[in-house]
Protein backbone atom coordinates (compact mmCIF):
# COMPACT_ATOMS: atom_id res chain seq x y z
CA UNK A 1 0.00 0.00 0.00
CA UNK A 2 1.43 3.37 -1.01
CA UNK A 3 1.65 6.39 1.28
CA UNK A 4 0.49 9.82 0.15
CA UNK A 5 2.70 12.76 1.12
CA UNK A 6 2.51 16.47 0.46
CA UNK A 7 6.22 17.25 0.26
CA UNK A 8 6.13 21.04 0.10
CA UNK A 9 4.14 23.40 2.31
CA UNK A 10 4.62 26.31 4.68
CA UNK A 11 3.17 27.46 8.00
CA UNK A 12 2.76 30.97 9.32
CA UNK A 13 4.94 30.10 12.28
CA UNK A 14 8.18 30.26 10.30
CA UNK A 15 7.20 31.47 6.80
CA UNK A 16 5.89 35.03 6.77
CA UNK A 17 4.18 34.45 3.40
CA UNK A 18 2.01 31.60 4.74
CA UNK A 19 -1.43 31.78 6.33
CA UNK A 20 -1.46 28.17 7.56
CA UNK A 21 -1.88 27.63 11.29
CA UNK A 22 0.38 24.70 12.15
CA UNK A 23 -2.17 23.46 14.70
CA UNK A 24 -4.77 23.08 11.91
CA UNK A 25 -2.39 21.52 9.40
CA UNK A 26 -2.68 17.85 10.36
CA UNK A 27 -6.47 17.86 10.47
CA UNK A 28 -6.65 19.39 7.00
CA UNK A 29 -4.08 16.92 5.67
CA UNK A 30 -6.07 13.98 7.01
CA UNK A 31 -9.22 15.38 5.43
CA UNK A 32 -7.34 15.63 2.11
CA UNK A 33 -6.53 11.90 2.29
CA UNK A 34 -2.84 12.26 3.05
CA UNK A 35 -0.74 9.92 5.17
CA UNK A 36 1.93 12.50 5.89
CA UNK A 37 3.35 15.94 5.18
CA UNK A 38 6.80 17.45 4.99
CA UNK A 39 6.89 21.03 6.25
CA UNK A 40 9.35 23.05 4.16
CA UNK A 41 9.67 26.56 5.55
CA UNK A 42 11.77 29.15 3.75
CA UNK A 43 15.36 28.79 5.00
CA UNK A 44 14.25 27.16 8.23
CA UNK A 45 13.77 23.54 9.26
CA UNK A 46 11.49 22.57 12.14
CA UNK A 47 13.32 20.95 15.03
CA UNK A 48 12.49 17.34 15.78
CA UNK A 49 11.26 18.33 19.26
CA UNK A 50 8.80 20.84 17.81
CA UNK A 51 7.50 18.31 15.30
CA UNK A 52 6.90 15.85 18.12
CA UNK A 53 4.95 18.49 20.06
CA UNK A 54 2.83 19.24 17.01
CA UNK A 55 2.08 15.53 16.52
CA UNK A 56 1.34 15.00 20.21
CA UNK A 57 -1.23 17.80 20.21
CA UNK A 58 -3.00 16.38 17.16
CA UNK A 59 -6.13 14.20 17.50
CA UNK A 60 -4.79 12.04 14.64
CA UNK A 61 -2.27 9.56 16.09
CA UNK A 62 -0.03 7.95 13.55
CA UNK A 63 -0.10 10.81 11.08
CA UNK A 64 3.42 11.43 9.80
CA UNK A 65 4.89 14.94 10.08
CA UNK A 66 8.43 15.51 8.81
CA UNK A 67 10.49 18.57 7.95
CA UNK A 68 12.88 19.77 5.30
CA UNK A 69 13.36 23.32 4.07
CA UNK A 70 13.07 25.43 0.93
CA UNK A 71 16.18 27.26 -0.17
CA UNK A 72 16.23 30.13 -2.66
CA UNK A 73 19.28 30.02 -4.91
CA UNK A 74 20.31 32.82 -7.24
CA UNK A 75 18.29 31.05 -9.96
CA UNK A 76 15.51 28.82 -8.71
CA UNK A 77 14.34 27.26 -5.44
CA UNK A 78 15.20 23.83 -4.09
CA UNK A 79 13.64 21.58 -1.46
CA UNK A 80 16.18 19.94 0.83
CA UNK A 81 15.42 16.82 2.86
CA UNK A 82 17.65 14.90 5.23
CA UNK A 83 19.81 17.45 7.02
CA UNK A 84 20.19 17.79 10.77
CA UNK A 85 19.32 21.04 12.52
CA UNK A 86 22.99 21.94 12.89
CA UNK A 87 23.66 21.25 9.20
CA UNK A 88 20.78 23.51 8.16
CA UNK A 89 22.20 26.36 10.25
CA UNK A 90 25.52 26.01 8.42
CA UNK A 91 23.86 26.24 5.01
CA UNK A 92 25.08 29.46 3.41
CA UNK A 93 22.65 31.96 1.93
CA UNK A 94 22.79 33.41 -1.59
CA UNK A 95 24.39 30.47 -3.35
CA UNK A 96 24.12 29.60 -7.03
CA UNK A 97 22.01 26.55 -7.86
CA UNK A 98 25.18 24.58 -8.59
CA UNK A 99 26.79 25.44 -5.25
CA UNK A 100 23.59 25.02 -3.22
CA UNK A 101 22.79 21.60 -4.66
CA UNK A 102 26.39 20.47 -4.19
CA UNK A 103 26.44 21.69 -0.58
CA UNK A 104 23.25 19.81 0.20
CA UNK A 105 24.29 16.64 -1.61
CA UNK A 106 27.72 16.67 0.06
CA UNK A 107 25.85 16.52 3.38
CA UNK A 108 23.82 13.53 2.21
CA UNK A 109 20.57 15.36 1.52
CA UNK A 110 17.93 14.74 -1.11
CA UNK A 111 17.38 17.76 -3.37
CA UNK A 112 14.25 18.49 -5.39
CA UNK A 113 13.74 21.44 -7.74
CA UNK A 114 10.72 23.39 -6.47
CA UNK A 115 8.27 24.79 -9.05
CA UNK A 116 11.13 24.85 -11.60
CA UNK A 117 9.20 26.66 -14.34
CA UNK A 118 7.30 29.17 -12.19
CA UNK A 119 7.46 32.63 -13.72
CA UNK A 120 10.03 34.86 -12.06
CA UNK A 121 11.54 32.25 -9.75
CA UNK A 122 12.27 29.35 -12.10
CA UNK A 123 15.54 27.80 -13.20
CA UNK A 124 17.49 28.49 -16.36
CA UNK A 125 19.14 25.87 -18.57
CA UNK A 126 21.59 25.00 -15.79
CA UNK A 127 18.88 22.78 -14.33
CA UNK A 128 19.88 20.08 -16.81
CA UNK A 129 23.35 19.81 -15.27
CA UNK A 130 22.22 19.67 -11.65
CA UNK A 131 22.33 16.29 -9.82
CA UNK A 132 18.73 16.58 -8.63
CA UNK A 133 16.84 13.70 -7.06
CA UNK A 134 13.60 14.92 -8.65
CA UNK A 135 11.76 17.99 -9.88
CA UNK A 136 8.25 19.19 -9.14
CA UNK A 137 6.02 18.90 -12.18
CA UNK A 138 2.78 19.71 -10.38
CA UNK A 139 2.56 22.51 -7.85
CA UNK A 140 -0.06 24.87 -6.57
CA UNK A 141 2.28 27.66 -7.62
CA UNK A 142 2.68 26.58 -11.24
CA UNK A 143 0.10 27.41 -13.88
CA UNK A 144 -0.98 24.73 -16.35
CA UNK A 145 1.45 25.80 -19.07
CA UNK A 146 4.25 25.92 -16.49
CA UNK A 147 3.40 22.39 -15.41
CA UNK A 148 3.52 21.22 -19.02
CA UNK A 149 6.94 22.80 -19.41
CA UNK A 150 8.13 21.14 -16.19
CA UNK A 151 7.02 17.77 -17.58
CA UNK A 152 9.04 18.44 -20.73
CA UNK A 153 12.11 19.38 -18.68
CA UNK A 154 11.75 16.18 -16.64
CA UNK A 155 11.51 14.14 -19.82
CA UNK A 156 14.40 15.89 -21.58
CA UNK A 157 16.61 15.85 -18.47
CA UNK A 158 15.55 12.35 -17.41
CA UNK A 159 14.58 13.60 -13.96
CA UNK A 160 12.29 11.75 -11.60
CA UNK A 161 9.15 13.68 -10.77
CA UNK A 162 7.09 14.66 -7.73
CA UNK A 163 3.94 16.66 -7.11
CA UNK A 164 3.32 18.89 -4.07
CA UNK A 165 0.97 21.67 -3.09
CA UNK A 166 3.43 24.38 -2.00
CA UNK A 167 0.50 25.33 0.21
CA UNK A 168 0.43 28.73 1.87
CA UNK A 169 -3.32 28.54 2.54
CA UNK A 170 -4.93 25.71 4.50
CA UNK A 171 -7.39 24.87 1.71
CA UNK A 172 -4.48 24.00 -0.62
CA UNK A 173 -2.90 21.32 1.59
CA UNK A 174 -2.92 18.05 -0.35
CA UNK A 175 -3.95 19.68 -3.64
CA UNK A 176 -1.01 17.81 -5.18
CA UNK A 177 0.87 14.94 -3.56
CA UNK A 178 3.42 12.19 -4.16
CA UNK A 179 2.89 8.47 -3.52
CA UNK A 180 5.63 6.40 -1.89
CA UNK A 181 5.85 2.63 -2.21
CA UNK A 182 8.11 2.56 0.84
CA UNK A 183 7.28 2.59 4.58
CA UNK A 184 8.19 6.24 5.18
CA UNK A 185 8.03 7.08 8.89
CA UNK A 186 11.12 9.25 9.33
CA UNK A 187 13.23 11.65 7.30
CA UNK A 188 15.81 8.89 6.93
CA UNK A 189 13.08 6.71 5.39
CA UNK A 190 12.13 9.55 3.06
CA UNK A 191 15.71 9.91 1.89
CA UNK A 192 15.98 6.16 1.32
CA UNK A 193 12.72 6.12 -0.63
CA UNK A 194 14.12 8.78 -2.94
CA UNK A 195 17.39 6.91 -3.36
CA UNK A 196 15.50 3.74 -4.26
CA UNK A 197 13.12 5.57 -6.58
CA UNK A 198 10.11 4.25 -4.67
CA UNK A 199 7.89 7.21 -5.46
CA UNK A 200 5.70 8.69 -8.19
CA UNK A 201 3.73 11.87 -8.61
CA UNK A 202 -0.04 11.57 -8.30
Amino acid sequence: MSLRFDLHLHTQLYSACSFIDAEALIGRAVKAGLDGVVITEHHYQWRVFDLELLRDRSPHPGFIVLAGFEYTTTQGDILVYGLTDSEVHKFKMGQSPEDAVKAAKDLGAVVVAAHPTRAGVGFDDRIFSLPLDAIEIRSGNMKEHEQRLAIKIARDGQFRTVAASDAHNIRDVGKYYTEFDYPVQTVADLVEAFHQGKFKHA
